[in-house]
């Protein structure tokens, strides 16, 4: 497809800019060209206004604890892209990483060098971390000792064997 130009010289000018805009200027400017654009204007405004349904999203520290849970149970240190293949779900290595790291900061995990990045690895085992939890909460509430109570009353009798040894 060549294209030719008018040549300005002296003896032709260009023309004035009302006329510069014209179609006939522009030499492919035709109808043609401004109905493609118009169609993809109209596909793209379309795309915008369609409803979109972004994913569920998870509830507040459920991927920390997805990732920890894989930890306690790997018996290993894990990198990011092991965890991510396990946890599948369609999580991107990044999104792995960052929860580790903040695992990390947090105290609950340990990175060591492993190759050209890092292995992850529980700092505490689960129960461990699961009876911090509990002592957290029980210190939350008002009177600690009624929950402690209240606690006691709903166990059931062989947890209470079990609650009477670790006390003795």
């Amino acid at each position: 497809m060549s294209r030719s130009f008018p040549v300005l010289s002296a003896s032709n000018p260009p023309p004035p800019p009302a006329e510069r805009t014209s179609a006939a200027h522009l030499g492919q400017a035709t109808t043609t060209t401004v109905a493609r654009t118009t169609r993809s204007r109209r596909k793209a405004t379309a795309a915008r206004s369609a409803p979109v349904v972004p994913p569920p999203k998870r509830a507040a520290g459920d991927l920390e604890r997805a990732v920890l849970t894989l930890l306690w149970s790997a018996g290993e240190p894990l990198m990011p892209f092991q965890v991510q293949q396990r946890l599948g779900a369609g999580l991107a290595q990044s999104t792995i990483a960052t929860t580790l790291l903040r695992l990390v900061n947090k105290g609950m995990v340990q990175r060591t060098p492993r190759g050209r990045g890092f292995a992850y690895h529980p700092l505490r085992r689960a129960a461990d971390h699961a009876a911090g939890q509990m002592l957290d909460f029980l210190l939350r509430g008002e009177s600690p000792d009624s929950v402690l109570r209240c606690f006691a009353h709903r166990l059931s009798t062989d947890q209470r064997d079990v609650l009477l040894r670790a006390l003795t």
